[in-house]
Protein backbone atom coordinates (compact mmCIF):
# COMPACT_ATOMS: atom_id res chain seq x y z
CA UNK A 1 0.00 0.00 0.00
CA UNK A 2 1.20 2.92 -0.76
CA UNK A 3 1.43 5.84 1.69
CA UNK A 4 0.89 3.60 4.52
CA UNK A 5 2.97 4.61 8.18
CA UNK A 6 4.35 1.66 10.73
CA UNK A 7 3.53 3.30 13.99
CA UNK A 8 4.22 0.12 16.52
CA UNK A 9 6.22 -0.55 19.46
CA UNK A 10 8.92 -2.50 19.26
CA UNK A 11 8.09 -5.68 19.35
CA UNK A 12 5.50 -4.39 16.91
CA UNK A 13 7.75 -3.00 14.27
CA UNK A 14 10.22 -5.94 14.46
CA UNK A 15 7.37 -8.30 12.96
CA UNK A 16 6.63 -6.07 10.50
CA UNK A 17 9.94 -5.62 9.01
CA UNK A 18 10.52 -9.57 9.79
CA UNK A 19 7.19 -9.70 7.33
CA UNK A 20 9.23 -7.10 4.89
CA UNK A 21 6.18 -4.58 5.25
CA UNK A 22 7.60 -2.22 3.16
CA UNK A 23 6.52 0.48 5.68
CA UNK A 24 8.09 -0.81 8.39
CA UNK A 25 11.51 -1.55 7.06
CA UNK A 26 11.07 1.90 5.74
CA UNK A 27 10.42 3.14 9.55
CA UNK A 28 12.98 0.77 11.23
CA UNK A 29 15.76 2.19 8.95
CA UNK A 30 14.50 6.20 9.31
CA UNK A 31 14.42 5.85 12.71
CA UNK A 32 17.75 3.97 13.42
CA UNK A 33 20.36 4.72 10.70
CA UNK A 34 21.33 8.34 12.22
CA UNK A 35 22.26 6.69 15.95
CA UNK A 36 24.09 4.14 14.11
CA UNK A 37 26.27 6.50 11.62
CA UNK A 38 26.69 8.73 14.33
CA UNK A 39 28.06 5.86 16.57
CA UNK A 40 30.10 4.63 13.68
CA UNK A 41 31.48 7.82 13.08
CA UNK A 42 32.90 8.11 16.43
CA UNK A 43 34.39 4.81 16.42
CA UNK A 44 35.80 4.85 12.85
CA UNK A 45 37.10 8.60 12.04
CA UNK A 46 35.93 7.86 8.36
CA UNK A 47 33.03 8.87 6.88
CA UNK A 48 33.17 6.48 4.14
CA UNK A 49 33.69 3.58 7.00
CA UNK A 50 30.77 4.98 8.96
CA UNK A 51 28.31 4.92 6.39
CA UNK A 52 29.34 1.67 5.17
CA UNK A 53 28.71 0.22 8.34
CA UNK A 54 25.75 2.00 9.08
CA UNK A 55 24.25 0.34 6.32
CA UNK A 56 25.98 -3.14 7.03
CA UNK A 57 24.97 -3.17 10.58
CA UNK A 58 21.23 -2.23 9.76
CA UNK A 59 20.70 -4.76 6.86
CA UNK A 60 22.55 -7.25 9.20
CA UNK A 61 19.75 -6.55 11.88
CA UNK A 62 17.21 -6.74 9.28
CA UNK A 63 18.04 -9.95 8.29
CA UNK A 64 18.45 -10.94 12.35
CA UNK A 65 15.50 -9.50 13.49
CA UNK A 66 13.36 -13.01 13.86
CA UNK A 67 15.78 -12.94 16.75
CA UNK A 68 14.63 -9.95 18.61
CA UNK A 69 12.38 -11.11 21.26
CA UNK A 70 11.71 -7.93 23.01
CA UNK A 71 13.67 -8.60 25.86
CA UNK A 72 15.96 -5.09 25.38
CA UNK A 73 14.68 -2.26 23.69
CA UNK A 74 15.03 -2.25 19.49
CA UNK A 75 17.88 0.74 20.01
CA UNK A 76 19.64 -1.55 22.17
CA UNK A 77 19.67 -4.59 19.62
CA UNK A 78 20.05 -2.80 17.10
CA UNK A 79 23.26 -1.10 18.57
CA UNK A 80 24.66 -4.57 19.70
CA UNK A 81 24.41 -6.07 16.34
CA UNK A 82 26.24 -2.98 15.09
CA UNK A 83 28.80 -3.42 17.36
CA UNK A 84 29.45 -6.94 16.49
CA UNK A 85 29.16 -5.58 13.21
CA UNK A 86 32.18 -2.88 14.07
CA UNK A 87 33.83 -5.24 15.59
CA UNK A 88 33.89 -8.06 13.16
CA UNK A 89 35.17 -5.64 10.72
CA UNK A 90 37.83 -3.91 12.73
CA UNK A 91 39.72 -7.01 12.95
CA UNK A 92 40.34 -6.73 9.47
CA UNK A 93 39.82 -3.06 8.59
CA UNK A 94 41.94 -1.15 6.49
CA UNK A 95 44.06 1.72 7.90
CA UNK A 96 41.68 4.50 8.73
CA UNK A 97 42.23 7.84 7.41
CA UNK A 98 41.14 11.55 9.11
CA UNK A 99 38.22 13.20 7.87
CA UNK A 100 38.91 15.52 5.30
CA UNK A 101 39.25 19.01 5.98
CA UNK A 102 37.52 20.65 3.29
CA UNK A 103 34.07 19.49 4.97
CA UNK A 104 32.04 22.30 5.59
CA UNK A 105 29.70 22.21 8.67
CA UNK A 106 26.65 20.00 7.55
CA UNK A 107 24.62 19.86 10.58
CA UNK A 108 26.17 16.84 12.11
CA UNK A 109 26.03 16.70 16.02
CA UNK A 110 29.55 18.14 16.35
CA UNK A 111 28.83 21.36 14.66
CA UNK A 112 32.26 22.81 13.43
CA UNK A 113 34.18 20.26 11.66
CA UNK A 114 37.43 21.13 13.56
CA UNK A 115 35.96 20.74 16.95
CA UNK A 116 35.01 17.03 15.24
CA UNK A 117 38.22 16.03 14.23
CA UNK A 118 39.64 17.26 17.73
CA UNK A 119 37.12 14.93 18.96
CA UNK A 120 37.33 11.85 16.98
CA UNK A 121 40.70 12.14 17.21
CA UNK A 122 40.78 11.94 21.16
CA UNK A 123 38.04 8.78 20.48
CA UNK A 124 40.48 7.33 18.33
CA UNK A 125 43.15 7.87 20.91
CA UNK A 126 40.86 6.33 23.79
CA UNK A 127 40.88 2.65 21.98
CA UNK A 128 37.23 0.77 21.30
CA UNK A 129 36.87 -0.59 25.19
CA UNK A 130 36.88 2.95 26.30
CA UNK A 131 35.08 4.93 23.31
CA UNK A 132 32.74 2.60 22.56
CA UNK A 133 30.75 3.03 26.20
CA UNK A 134 31.29 6.47 26.16
CA UNK A 135 29.82 6.90 22.46
CA UNK A 136 27.08 4.93 23.40
CA UNK A 137 26.02 7.15 26.16
CA UNK A 138 26.69 10.45 24.77
CA UNK A 139 26.10 10.45 21.02
CA UNK A 140 23.26 6.93 21.00
CA UNK A 141 21.95 8.23 24.40
CA UNK A 142 21.85 4.74 25.82
CA UNK A 143 21.73 3.47 29.35
CA UNK A 144 24.73 1.94 31.55
CA UNK A 145 22.10 -0.84 31.16
CA UNK A 146 21.88 -0.67 27.66
CA UNK A 147 25.39 -0.34 27.05
CA UNK A 148 26.30 -3.21 29.71
CA UNK A 149 23.77 -5.56 27.25
CA UNK A 150 24.99 -4.32 23.73
CA UNK A 151 29.18 -4.88 25.20
CA UNK A 152 28.03 -8.17 26.84
CA UNK A 153 30.10 -6.34 29.63
CA UNK A 154 28.62 -5.93 33.59
CA UNK A 155 26.98 -2.36 34.35
CA UNK A 156 30.13 -1.72 36.50
CA UNK A 157 32.77 -2.11 34.12
CA UNK A 158 31.05 0.13 32.34
CA UNK A 159 30.57 2.73 34.81
CA UNK A 160 34.60 1.91 34.95
CA UNK A 161 35.01 2.73 31.59
CA UNK A 162 32.84 5.65 31.44
CA UNK A 163 34.52 7.40 34.55
CA UNK A 164 37.78 6.80 32.95
CA UNK A 165 37.45 8.09 29.17
CA UNK A 166 35.57 11.10 30.46
CA UNK A 167 38.55 11.65 32.97
CA UNK A 168 41.31 10.80 29.49
CA UNK A 169 39.37 13.26 27.37
CA UNK A 170 39.50 15.68 30.17
CA UNK A 171 43.30 15.37 30.38
CA UNK A 172 43.48 15.20 26.65
CA UNK A 173 41.63 18.74 26.06
CA UNK A 174 43.88 20.56 28.92
CA UNK A 175 40.77 20.48 31.59
CA UNK A 176 41.26 19.96 35.30
CA UNK A 177 39.65 17.10 36.51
Amino acid sequence: MMGKECRHGDLELARGVARNDDACVAAFFQAYHAGVYRYMLCLTNNIEDAEDLAQDSLLRAKAQIRSYRGEAGLKTWVHRVAFHTFTHWNRKRRPRSELSPQLADNGEPFGRIDAAQALLKALTQLGPALAQPLVLQEISELSVDEIAQILEIPTGTVKSRLSTARQRLRQYFGEPS
